[in-house]
């Protein structure tokens, strides 16, 4: 990564087993911009209760950690994207897109997101429910 990167914020990781589950084979860092953050603020700020860069990044790493869905496409541009949903006090999306050029892993975009959309996403095989795979997974890493 070049020095550019210095201003992001580190807001989890891409395990293993999540990027198994979803047939990608890069793992790594996921990285936080400071434009992502203004970006999540100005569109979501008010659907998140919060003006708060610190508050975003720690839903962030919550939901990164510990997700309840997940689900794999390629965007516009060839990249290979990721969405990571976990149910809270309301259901939030995080996108990210793996940069396979430049070898990071970025949060494009984080968003409130339906149960409507959750089931179509289900139904179309667009994401999968990963909780008991992940209980089931964690149960076994020291």
């Amino acid at each position: 990564m070049d020095s550019r990167f210095c201003t992001y914020k580190r807001v989890g990781y891409l395990k293993s087993h999540i990027a198994n589950m979803i047939g990608i084979d890069f793992t790594g860092i996921i990285y936080a911009s400071p434009g992502v953050l203004k970006h999540i603020n100005k569109r979501h700020g008010k659907q998140f209760n919060t003006k708060s860069n610190d508050t975003i990044i720690m839903w962030m790493r919550d939901i990164i950690e510990k997700p309840d869905y997940i689900g794999v496409y390629t965007n516009k541009r060839g990249q290979t994207a990721v969405q990571i949903i976990k149910r809270m006090y309301r259901t939030i999306l995080v996108g990210v897109e793996i940069d396979r050029e430049k070898k990071y892993i970025y949060v494009a975009t984080m968003y409130p997101i339906s149960e409507k959309k959750i089931n179509n996403k289900l139904q179309s095989g667009k994401i999968i429910d990963i909780r008991e795979d992940i209980e089931m997974v964690e149960s076994y890493i020291i």
